[in-house]
């Protein structure tokens, strides 16, 4: 059973007093011919209310609702209810501006609270009540709500993060009310909705009155859920089973927009199945946990800055289910607690604490802010990108672990400069985070198509294949990019004893690097939306990925090429994601046109206007202080011929090592130099046809014949059985099987090593080999595809 407890004047209603007697100054206001007309004008106030599970008590403390100019005044609120010629209820409100507040949110009296919120707003609904049209159900209605020029603000520790602005227009045209039961025969609600669309656009997402930019979106939704009593511990709590369709509509869209440039995703539809959500207070958290979701995501439109061209399509399968690894049962649940829960500074890795112990300092038990103990396992997803109706698809993306996240709101000294005032800033912990993910690899063409090679292009993007990792990380977030609106980031990250999948099969086989220590520190990473596309701007950035084993074959009994010591130091480093890939190429040779490419003896492709060009610079910085007042460099170090400890185990700093000792980049102008063009790698990404020759004649290992050189066409579009061609024709070209196009260059007018050094392990300090080599005006271009080995 589930108890409600009202400490102070009980709201039975959201805007109506309900069950109390009218005063006679109300009642000289009601008038009424063919229906009846209510105004309320009134305030109050709640000191707490309770919901009560299994004894624990969810407390929302110091509630008041008035006027938005005075919230002690009493705001008006009109109700117009009439009979409609068809029988059903119909009820308008009308509600002058109005606004709720929120002091805070606590369990069970907890000395932490979630914060302060406080809600701004004007507007009106209708709602129409009557008989049902399924016998299943018992009432059903239609509603429709608007909401004009609202605030929501949510406040810790002084700080807040608000929502100006706020336009909310939601219409529901059947929403059917009735009874059911639960496989154990216990009677539940069963809500059943033909569809709810609505539409929304803010102001502005601010922080401290500093807006990270706008959103705007439309969205259509169908569905049915059933709500049960009792959680998953105890004997109360909340459970429900819910099936949601976003509509197949054109309309549905999201945009984010950053100084007028938008980021836009339209077109999009897909479903989700909830299985067993569940809803409990426990004695300090509330645990809110699900049993199975499932589901698919479609989006077919995806628009960056003022390009009229899109990045192409994207599809997501996904499967999160309770499951078990390595002898752990992993489920899928949130437990929220009220207020800061600190991490056992001992307890962490003496790299990532004085981090933590300054991301935490002035906090206590007594802080707001909300924290989170996280438990996730995805048993499977998929994630497609369609490029001109050409699809390559991440397949086998798996996923399981846990950790404790923290998140408030506070100030914060973003650029360290005693003379600029705070910003304020989202700060996120992540602490003792352990878990797993992989992805089995590419597939091109359509989800039966085999796997292959390809997702190590995503290494120059620092995502990796596959990863064990122990994380602690502290992240500041504040408004405003590298020009007006956005997003700047600063960050402090320690990936610990990691296992770090490079280039990996469906097996886990492949090149690993293991027992990692990852460093990692940003400064200063702005993220804005241009008018040509997503641009990142890296201001500061040093890290250390200290590799234990660079291991062929299997993570753990692989034969190791030793240990592999990476130092960055990076200061003006730039990412964009721009929209189009390679266009139109000549793969082969050098050429501008079809005719000329073919005289030059290369093939011509038209790749489409669809695509993603991206453009990395590494601005490689000369050794020197970075703004945590630490010394950074660029050095790799390649160590082997370790000794060995008595488990057997390598000793670091005990063999010999070669050491690339302080390489940068420069403009190579001499006294006046700069380092703006440092080292530029684009790629021009597309899904393309590609030539597969083969390798023998004879029967491959599918047993279709062919002879040496011939080209595999597949049959049809389905592209499944195939053939092998000597001089296929135009028609049987398209048919070639899909590869991952890259179209790539890497320039740098000067990378410089200032020394090359020896150090074997009977002297103390490593001994210069050569000294000071340069190599200037580098620039390379090639094509590559990545297509199933066969």
């Amino acid at each position: 059973m589930i108890r409600i407890l009202t400490v102070g004047v009980v709201l039975l209603a959201a805007e109506v007093d309900a069950l109390q007697p009218i005063p006679d100054q109300e009642l000289d206001r009601v008038t009424g011919q063919a229906g009846l007309t209510v105004e309320t004008d009134t305030s109050y106030s709640i000191g707490q209310f309770s919901y009560i599970d299994d004894s624990n008590s969810l407390q929302i403390n110091d509630i008041a609702r008035g006027k938005q100019s005075n919230i002690n005044e009493n705001s008006l609120v009109k109700q117009v209810m009439d009979i409609d010629a068809d029988g059903r209820l119909h009820i308008t409100t009308e509600i002058d501006p109005s606004r709720i507040t929120v002091g805070s949110v606590r369990i069970n009296n907890s000395d932490g609270s979630l914060g302060q919120f406080r809600l701004d707003y004007s507007g009106n609904s209708t709602v129409r009540l009557g008989g049902s049209s399924k016998p299943d159900n018992f009432l059903e209605g239609a509603f429709q709500t608007s909401i004009d020029d609202a605030e929501l603000t949510w406040t810790t520790n002084g700080s807040s993060l608000s929502f100006d602005d706020i336009g909310y227009n939601a219409n529901i045209t059947r929403l059917g009310i009735g009874t059911t039961t639960d496989i154990d025969g216990k009677a539940g609600l069963r809500f059943d909705l033909d569809e709810f669309s609505y539409d929304f656009s803010t102001g502005g997402l601010k922080l401290g009155g500093v807006s990270l930019g706008t959103l705007s979106g439309k969205l259509a939704l169908s569905g049915s859920a059933e709500v049960f009593g009792g959680g998953r511990e105890g004997t109360e709590g909340i459970h429900l089973n819910a099936n949601i369709n976003i509509l197949n509509d054109s309309t549905n869209f999201v945009r984010f927009t950053d100084d007028g440039n938008h980021l836009i995703m339209g077109d999009f539809n897909g479903a989700v199945n909830l299985k067993n959500l569940s809803l409990d207070v426990m004695s300090d958290h509330l645990l809110l946990a699900f049993e199975q979701i499932d589901g698919s995501f479609n989006a077919d439109r995806i628009l960056i800055g003022d390009s009229v061209n899109p990045v192409g399509a994207i599809r997501l399968d996904y499967l999160l289910k309770d499951g078990v690894h390595n002898g752990e049962t992993y489920r899928n649940l949130f437990k929220f607690y009220p207020g800061i829960r600190q991490p056992v500074f001992a307890a962490q890795p003496a790299a990532i604490r004085p981090y933590a112990q300054s991301f935490y300092s002035g906090l206590n038990s007594n802080s707001e802010g909300l924290s989170t103990g996280l438990e996730w396992n995805l048993t499977n997803a998929n994630l497609s990108y369609v490029d001109n109706g050409r699809t390559v698809i991440v397949s086998g993306i798996e996923s399981f672990g846990r950790g404790d996240l923290t998140l408030d709101f506070r100030s914060f000294d973003h650029d360290q400069n005693a003379g600029t005032a705070d910003k304020a800033a989202i700060a996120v912990g992540m602490n003792q985070f352990k878990g797993s993910y992989s992805i089995d690899g590419l597939k091109v063409g359509n989800s039966n198509a085999p796997i292959q090679g390809g997702a190590e292009l995503l290494l120059s993007l620092e995502v990796f294949q596959a990863m064990d990792f122990n994380l602690d990380g502290y992240t500041y977030i504040t408004a405003g990019g590298s020009s007006g609106g956005g997003i700047q980031i600063d960050v402090d990250y320690l990936f610990s004893d990691t296992n770090i999948g490079l280039s990996i099969d469906e097996n886990g086989s492949g090149v690993w690097a293991t027992g990692v220590n990852y460093d990692v520190h940003l400064r200063g990473f702005q993220i804005d939306v241009s008018n040509s596309g997503l641009a990142i701007n890296r201001t500061e950035q040093w890290s250390t990925m200290d590799v234990n084993d660079m291991r062929w074959g299997d993570r753990n009994t692989g034969r190791s090429l030793g240990r592999i010591k990476l130092e960055r130091f990076e200061k003006g480093s730039s990412l964009t994601v721009n929209p189009g890939g390679a266009g139109a190429v000549c793969v082969g040779a050098t050429a501008v046109d079809a005719g000329s490419c073919s005289s030059a003896g290369g093939r011509w492709e038209d790749r489409g206007n669809e695509g993603i060009t991206v453009a990395l610079k590494a601005a490689l910085a000369a050794e020197g202080q970075t703004s945590a007042g630490t010394t950074a460099r660029n050095r790799l170090t390649w160590e082997n011929n370790r000794d060995t400890d008595a488990s057997g185990n390598a000793v670091n700093d005990t063999g010999t090592q070669i050491i690339f000792d302080g390489y940068s980049t420069n403009d190579g102008l001499g006294a006046s130099d700069s380092n703006n063009f440092g080292l530029k790698a684009d790629l021009k990404i597309d899904v393309y046809e590609t030539r597969v020759l083969k390798k023998s004649s004879g029967p491959d290992a599918q047993g279709v014949n062919g002879d040496i050189n011939d080209e595999l066409i597949y049959n049809d579009s389905t592209r499944t059985g195939y053939a092998y061609v000597a001089n296929p024709n135009a028609a049987q070209q398209a048919l070639r099987p899909l590869g991952f196009a890259v179209q790539g260059s890497i320039a740098v007018k000067e990378l410089q090593i200032d020394q090359i050094q020896l150090k074997h392990p009977d002297v103390a300090a490593p001994q210069t080999i050569l000294s000071g080599a340069v190599l200037q005006n580098l620039n390379m271009t090639t094509n590559l595809t990545a297509t199933p080995i066969r």
